[in-house]
């Protein structure tokens, strides 16, 4: 199941409505990760849509995870701007 990890390098800002889960890379067949496992941490309070859902409010350092078992993880969007985070996926 498990394959790799990947997650921001630094301290990132989004920049509002910001798709924070890149695309894999050209040579995959899946076009789009599937994080089995997802971690977020956020510096000020913000709005995330989780794989095109309803918005959901996250006061300032709450962040957001999911474990094995729960739905994958495919977006998670970041509506507003000027937000510090960092995220790790397990896919």
């Amino acid at each position: 199941m498990a394959n790799g990890y990947i997650g921001s390098a630094t301290l990132l800002t989004s920049v509002g409505n910001d798709e924070i889960i890149p695309n894999p890379p050209a040579s995959w067949v899946n076009t789009i990760y599937h994080f089995y496992k997802f971690v977020f941490t956020n510096d000020v309070a913000c709005t995330i849509k989780i794989n095109g859902g309803d918005d959901i409010y996250i006061a300032a350092g709450q962040g957001f995870k999911t474990e094995k078992g729960d739905i994958t993880i495919t977006s998670f969007i970041i509506k507003e701007a000027n937000v510090n985070y960092t995220y790790l996926g397990y896919y």
